[in-house]
């Protein structure tokens, strides 16, 4: 027996093979689909992420004051969605490094550093927070701010709103796909 070539052009897909569900025509069970979907995801991270802030109220030891995270220096890692015997999984892990800017209203860029998040992945609860992995602060024009920053930063304030927006983005993926 000898092999015959076939003609691309002629291929025909049967009707019942394509896209149940989600599946492609040679996974007709739809036992394993996957999507690598990090392209999206780090675009995605970073607009949660970048421009968000948090504004000290009145009755702080800096009223008016605002931590705003400028940047996503780092967005390292992958995300897929998958489909598996028709239930649906998302998998991503990311190494995150945030910056910052603490201003207070005597002056500009009073303090700038970075936040890393190591372990942002799918092991971790919505609304359970994640783990910090470093903290710097790379620049401060006043020494008295660093206990301001350790609080506002570091501990709560900027930190919450990384959580919230990274838990928005959880349900956003899972919204999304």
């Amino acid at each position: 027996i000898a092999p015959k070539r076939l003609d691309p052009s002629t291929t025909i897909i049967p009707a019942d093979a394509q896209g149940k569900n989600n599946t492609s025509a040679w996974n007709k069970a739809g036992t394993w689909e996957e999507r690598d979907l990090s392209s999206w995801a780090k675009d995605s991270v970073k607009n949660c992420l970048v421009g968000k802030f948090f504004t000290l109220d009145d009755s702080s030891p800096a009223p008016g004051a605002t931590a705003t995270i400028t940047k996503l220096s780092k967005c390292d890692g992958h995300a897929s969605f998958a489909s598996v015997r028709g239930k649906k999984r998302y998998i991503y892990e990311f190494a995150l490094k945030i910056e910052w800017k603490f201003e207070t209203n005597t002056a500009e860029d009073d303090a700038r550093g970075s936040m890393t998040f190591p372990d942002f992945d799918g092991t971790c609860l919505v609304g359970e927070g994640y783990d910090l992995g470093s903290y710097e602060v790379t620049s401060c024009t006043d020494s008295n701010l660093v206990p301001l920053l350790d609080r506002f930063v570091r501990n709560s304030g900027l930190r919450d709103i990384i959580h919230d927006s990274l838990d928005d983005w959880v349900r956003l993926f899972k919204e999304t796909y």
